[in-house]
């Protein structure tokens, strides 16, 4: 098949002038792990997976909008259809195929504002067919060489080789559906075919206007896969390879995972401007031993190197943005972006709060989101011993920790749309609070001066008395007149 892409781009990327590096907020949201594959390079994929139902679906989505995600990565194993659980579940759900159920999932995505993209492995022309009006995007990784003999990394894999992944890109770009690339690299390819192979995809497709950006995916031992005890590669195979990319793919966006590889911030006098999608809402299910870096510490690495960073959208191609299905959730990303960069804070709940942050094991886990009410948030917490100043007395640092997160969910209010932080608060501490007794949190907006939100607080004993009261005040976000 010979696709009519437009003349391609022969203005190189300026090396020695890389002062920006840009990323994407993104999430992850597993339908499920059971494939057809058997790659070696990968621990995520199982042929006895659960399918997540379209409810469950709704309810992550609907909880990563509320936390300002800009878009949600459906992730799953390649055909989980062939699977007879698999095809009961859809079945239940009233889903004639699993084409369908994703085309479900995606409109749930754009329905809440999220722009969804489809990591599903290879998918044939057909199904991408279905696609070309969902709204969503895809991610096709690929791999340079067929690796397909005794103990190499796709001997157990079926079709997972350079020609399947070129005949995907095609599928793709037939159904005008908006995709990605990413080069699955160190699985036991030769440096020669690395290279060759992400120029050969280079002359391809680099000027495809349906193809967004480039992801260079250095393999990292993970456990549970059969490669696990495979090195990874040295830094400077990881930069020839991203030299090559800047060479073959000159205009895009070109990124590697920050917490695949650490030495990140050196690669961008090669030609890595990009850090692509950083699940800072998720984690990489992919990778669940590797902590994925917040917004102030890859701020913070960049800038040790003077560069800066900066979030962008999903989509970058004018097909791309034009489609009608997308224009009412690009104008709400857009507007979030926007704000994020030019407040300076990425204000970003990635489930890490200390207080009420599910997924910090050295938190609190105090559910404070599930109790609020209007502008009203009432919580209970029992202290135990590890959390005291003197004997028996709980440290009045805490306290106040749990006092200014108490009011400042009483200012955003149970519907999130007030985005503020702390400016000042005061607390006065009326008597000791006791280890072991469960307090009572109460905090309430009291008022609203432009873009100042004022509240107070109580720590409360179950028989009534007061022990600790504190004042608040709370800085609205506002970005050129307009209030989040």
């Amino acid at each position: 098949m010979v696709i009519d892409f437009f003349a391609g781009c022969d203005t190189l990327y300026d090396m020695n002038n890389c002062v920006s590096i840009s990323y994407v907020s993104s999430s992850y949201i597993e339908l499920t792990r059971t494939c057809h594959q058997g790659c070696g390079y990968c621990s995520f994929y199982r042929a006895d997976a659960d399918l997540m139902s379209t409810d469950a679906i709704r309810e992550r989505v609907n909880d990563l909008a509320k936390r300002n995600a800009t878009e949600v990565v459906f992730i799953s194993g390649e055909q989980p259809q062939e699977f007879p659980h698999i095809q009961i579940a859809l079945n239940k759900c009233g889903f004639a195929s699993y084409a369908d159920y994703l085309l479900a999932a995606c409109q749930i995505a754009l329905e809440a504002n999220l722009l969804p993209v489809l990591e599903v492995g290879y998918l044939d022309s057909f199904t991408w067919e279905k696609f070309s009006a969902a709204g969503c995007s895809a991610r096709i990784n690929l791999v340079s060489a067929a690796l397909a003999s005794n103990g190499e990394a796709l001997e157990k894999s079926r079709g997972r080789n350079p020609s399947a992944g070129r005949a995907c890109i095609e599928a793709t770009h037939a159904a005008m559906v908006p995709y990605s690339v990413g080069f699955v690299i160190g699985i036991g390819e030769s440096e020669d075919e690395r290279l060759n192979f992400i120029e050969e995809i280079g002359r391809f497709c680099t000027a495809d206007p349906w193809l967004q950006d480039i992801r260079l995916v250095p393999f990292q031992p993970t456990p549970g896969c059969a490669m696990h005890a495979r090195p990874p590669l040295p830094f400077s195979a990881v930069e020839k390879a991203i030299t090559a990319l800047r060479k073959a793919f000159p205009v895009h966006h070109i990124s590697i995972p920050p917490w695949l590889f650490y030495r990140f911030p050196e690669l961008a006098t090669s030609g890595l401007n990009d850090l692509g999608s950083v699940p800072v809402f998720t984690g990489d299910p992919t990778h669940p031993n590797f902590e994925i870096p917040c917004y102030e510490t890859l701020k913070a690495r960049l800038e040790s190197h003077n560069i800066h960073l900066y979030e962008r959208g999903t989509l970058s191609t004018t097909a791309a943005l034009n489609r009608p299905e997308v224009l009412d959730t690009l104008t709400h990303t857009r507007a979030l972006i926007e704000r994020r960069n030019l407040s300076g804070l990425n204000l970003i709940d990635n489930d890490h709060c200390f207080v009420c942050g599910p997924r910090n094991s050295s938190g609190l886990h105090i559910p404070v989101k599930k109790s609020v009410e209007g502008h009203t948030c009432t919580f209970t917490w029992t202290p135990g011993p590890s959390y005291q100043g003197y004997a028996g007395i709980v440290h009045g640092g805490l306290l106040s920790t749990l006092l200014d997160e108490s009011m400042a969910y009483a200012v955003m209010g149970a519907d999130m749309k007030i985005l503020a932080v702390t400016a000042d608060m005061r607390v006065r501490f009326l008597r000791p609070a006791p280890v072991g007794v469960p307090l009572k949190f109460v905090a309430t907006l009291v008022g609203q001066r432009k873009n100042l939100h004022f509240a107070r607080a109580s720590v409360i004993l179950p028989e009534g008395s007061v022990l600790a009261e504190a004042e608040g005040r709370f800085a609205e976000i506002i970005l050129n007149g307009v209030t989040k």
